[in-house]
C-alpha cells in the first residue's frame, strides 16, 4: 500500500498508516482538518449569542438559519471527512486510540444532530414558530459548544491509550 511514515514493511501494518500519507500531504489534511473544526467552534460560539440575542429580536433567526446551512454543515462535514482522512492515514488509526474513536463517535453523532435537528429548529424559528424552537437552539448551541470544546481537548491531550483493537 505504500511507503510508511515510519520506515515500517512499507504496506501500512505496524505502522499505523493504511495510506502512507507524505509529511506534506499530512500537513495539508491537518491544516484541513483543524480550520474546518476551528471555523465549526467559532460558528458555534457566533451561534450562541444569536441565539441569546434572538429572544429580544426573532429576525437573528434568519440568519441563524442561513449559517446552519450554509456553513455549520458544509463546515462539520468537512471536519468529519478530513478527520477520517487523517485517522487512517496517520499512526492515530480511526479505533486505535480511545481519544480518536470518542472524537470520531462524537463528531457523527454532532453531524448527524446538526443535519437533522439543529437545522430544522433554526427553519422552524425562522418561519415564526419560535416558542419552543428558540429554547431548543439555545440549548443546542450550548451542547454544541461543549461537545465541539470536549474534542478539542481530547486532541491536545489524547488520553486514555489505546483500545483492543490497536
Amino acid at each position: 500500500m505504500g511507503e510508511s511514515l515510519s520506515g515500517g514493511r512499507g504496506d501500512g501494518v505496524g505502522t499505523g498508516t493504511l495510506c502512507g500519507m507524505k509529511p506534506k500531504v499530512r500537513k495539508l489534511w491537518l491544516v484541513l482538518h483543524v480550520v474546518s473544526s476551528v471555523g465549526w467552534l467559532g460558528v458555534t460560539v457566533g451561534m450562541l449569542v444569536l441565539a441569546l440575542a434572538a429572544f429580544d429580536a426573532p429576525q437573528l433567526y434568519e440568519a441563524m438559519s442561513l449559517l446552519g446551512d450554509l456553513v455549520v454543515l458544509p463546515l462539520a462535514l468537512t471536519a468529519l471527512g478530513t478527520g477520517v482522512v487523517l485517522s487512517l492515514g496517520t499512526k492515530w488509526g480511526l479505533v486505535k486510540y480511545r481519544w480518536v474513536l470518542v472524537k470520531f463517535v462524537l463528531t457523527v453523532v454532532a453531524v448527524v444532530a446538526t443535519t437533522f435537528s439543529l437545522r430544522s429548529g433554526l427553519h422552524e424559528a425562522a418561519d415564526g414558530v419560535v416558542g419552543a424552537a428558540g429554547a431548543d437552539v439555545l440549548v443546542a448551541s450550548c451542547v454544541s459548544l461543549t461537545l465541539y470544546t470536549f474534542n478539542t481537548v481530547l486532541s491536545v491531550f489524547k488520553p486514555w491509550g489505546r483500545t483492543r483493537w490497536a
